[in-house]
């Protein structure tokens, strides 16, 4: 529950800096009232707190797993789990990039099926006529005969 209320203070208070930045403001500016400088200042000092909150956390520590509990087609490389085990932190596109690696190694491989490629060929839909003029283009053509009448 802890780590939650810090995961979400960061950004909570960065917003309710922002909200209070642009209702005070509009305050302030648009209706002259002294509350909105308060209000604008405060809402300032709420946004500096959330950019303050909204630091990286530290990473977690990944357990170290021994070679035998390991299946023999591990997906990550041998000089990346060297550097965790020798004490070095991941950073957290590291981390994610190895969480992203993992699971698409455990995805299956994906076929593309067509259920009906006999209908999907190029050339083979609909027969391809010449384009007729329709009935807005008689006024045009009446037109041009009286020009070429003579």
């Amino acid at each position: 529950m802890i780590a939650l209320v810090r995961r979400l203070a960061g950004p909570a208070a960065a917003a309710t800096g922002v909200l209070g930045l642009a209702v005070s403001g509009t305050v302030w500016n648009f209706y002259g009232r002294l509350p909105g400088l308060s209000g604008t200042i405060a809402s300032l000092l709420v946004l500096a707190v959330g950019l303050v909150l909204l630091r990286p956390l530290p990473a977690p520590e990944l357990p170290v797993s021994s070679s035998a509990e390991e299946p023999a087609d591990a997906s990550e490389p041998a000089a990346s789990e060297d550097s965790v085990a020798s004490g070095e932190s991941l950073t957290t596109a590291e981390a994610i990039a190895r969480e992203l690696a993992a699971e698409e190694s455990r995805k299956p491989e994906v076929v593309l099926v067509t259920y009906a490629p006999e209908n999907l060929l190029p050339g083979t839909t609909l027969p391809v006529r010449k384009r007729r003029p329709g009935a807005s283009f008689k006024p045009y053509r009446e037109m041009t005969d009286e020009l070429f009448k003579s």
